[in-house]
């Protein structure tokens, strides 16, 4: 006698979600390789001169799937500035212990007051450390700095773009703003306004990154690192 194999098939709904799945993972699997690549190009042809067939090259995928998944070049740069951001945003999770299901960003300014505020907290090896993340990060990732460049000098012609500028300026201001607050408080810093405090330290990263993409020469790393250190410690602390 011959045996009658039955396979239950999935309901019709379970089954389309299934599928909306797979193809939502693979979307992001190509938007990764489209971004890394992206990175890449922009780096080295600067952004005026890429176009979107040079990035689909670069990942090794088919002729024209990166205008499937973007529209234009402005909307891969948003991209490559979105997955650096998270990197950055990733490291300073870790090191604040910021829970990762925290996303409002009153609670995560809460939670940053709470940690500087702490006497546990070294505010001083904390700006060292900072310093030796961004040194270090512009060493090992030379392009990645100049993508920031190139983002930078997109800002006043694109909306997306101006946007999210806006958006990580007023996050690092407010973030550094409370660091100095908190400091003043602990007596550990000067007493300054804490926001052109936060203004006047941005603007002296942003000169350093700048400065060091383009005009860097044979200056030793560790030697720039204790300059950047010197300046901003002698700057906030008393």
């Amino acid at each position: 006698s011959s045996k009658s194999f039955h396979y239950d098939l999935p309901p019709r709904d379970e089954w389309r979600g299934r599928k909306m799945a797979r193809k939502t993972e693979i979307s992001s699997i190509r938007k990764e390789e489209l971004t890394q690549a992206a990175l890449k190009c922009m780096a080295l042809k600067g952004y005026d001169r890429v176009t979107l067939d040079d990035v689909t090259k670069e990942a090794g995928l088919s002729k024209g799937i990166a205008s499937y998944y973007f529209k234009n070049r402005e909307e891969l740069l948003v991209s490559v500035i979105y997955k650096m951001w998270d990197n950055v945003e990733g490291f300073t999770r870790e090191i604040w212990e910021i829970p990762e299901h925290t996303d409002d960003p009153e609670e995560v300014y809460s939670l940053l007051r709470q940690y500087y505020s702490n006497p546990k907290t070294d505010l001083i090896a904390m700006i060292k450390d900072g310093i030796r993340f961004l040194v270090s990060m512009f060493d090992d990732n030379p392009h990645v700095l100049r993508v920031i460049l190139e983002f930078w000098c997109q800002v006043s012609r694109n909306e997306m773009i101006t946007e999210l500028n806006m958006s990580m300026h007023d996050f690092l201001m407010r973030t550094i703003a409370i660091i100095i607050e908190e400091g003043t408080k602990r007596g550990i810093f000067k007493k300054r306004d804490p926001e052109l405090a936060a203004y006047a330290l941005i603007s002296a990263v942003v000169g350093f990154a700048f400065n060091h993409v383009i005009n860097r020469g044979n200056l030793e790393s560790k030697k720039l690192e204790k300059e950047l250190s010197d300046l901003i410690l002698g700057y906030v602390c008393k």
